[in-house]
Formats: C-alpha cells, structure tokens, sequence
C-alpha cells in the first residue's frame, strides 16, 4: 500500500484520541517499516508471532529527573505484518489505528493484559469483536 494510506490512518488515529491525551504526547516519533528488524539488540520474534507494531522508549510513568535530554520515544508500526493480519487494503486503516492506539497506550505506562482489557472492552462497546485486530492477535513488545 502506498505511504499516503498509513500517513492519513495516523493523522486520523492521532485525531481521535482525546485532547488531554494529545497534550501530553511529547517527545514521541511515530514511523512505518516494512518489517522488523533482525539487527542486533531487536525484540526477539519466535516462530507464529507478527509484530504489527513497537514501543520503544522510557513510559511517561517512568520519567523523572534522570530522563532529562533523553532521545524522543519512538512507535514503528510494520506495514507488512498490518497488511497480513488485514487481509484487504479496506481493513489497514482500521489495523493502523488499533496497532497505533495499542503503542501509545505503552507510552502512557500500560502493560499488555491492561491494553488488551482496555481493547476488549472498546469493541465490545463498538460492537466490533470480530475486528482484524481482535484479541487472537500475536504481538510482542519489550
């Protein structure tokens, strides 16, 4: 897919948070790749996991006096596994916004059963538990 689908699915994931939650996004690079990377030092992928996309960085609930001139946080989505796990173009924007909103909730300090119970309850509340991004989903994160 073109780079122009992913830039606007980010435009409109980052549009739709709240306000308060846009204000204290500081700091933080959001990029798309084709893949992970397997370069030294990479979140290890075992066999049957899709990476759709990585937190790195310090959690904004981590941060204190020591994390002063720290190099921005970083989210990379992977297009190629969002594309995957989509199965129709129609179904990336949805994926990318999931995956972004998945990101930034580890930005903000949330642990994996946290954000899945969070996701959960949101589709359950759309009314979309049959979603490309459903719980079922392989993720791994640092």
């Amino acid at each position: 897919m073109e780079p122009d689908v992913y830039n606007q699915a980010i435009d409109e994931a980052l549009s739709m948070l709240p306000p308060h939650i846009r204000k204290e996004m500081k700091d933080v690079i959001i990029v798309v790749e084709d893949r992970p990377s397997q370069r030294p030092g990479a979140v290890p992928i075992t066999r049957g996991q899709i990476l759709l996309g990585l937190y790195e960085g310090v959690p904004l609930t981590a941060w204190g006096r020591e994390y002063s001139g720290k190099l921005p946080d970083k989210i990379t989505l992977f297009r190629e596994s969002i594309e995957r796990i989509a199965g129709r173009p129609e179904h990336v924007p949805h994926l990318v916004r999931e995956t972004l909103w998945h990101e930034i909730a580890h930005y903000f300090g949330f642990g994996h059963d946290k954000i899945h119970e969070m996701e959960e309850r949101w589709r359950r509340h759309r009314g979309e538990a049959g979603s490309p991004a459903g719980s079922d989903r392989k993720d791994k994160h640092p």
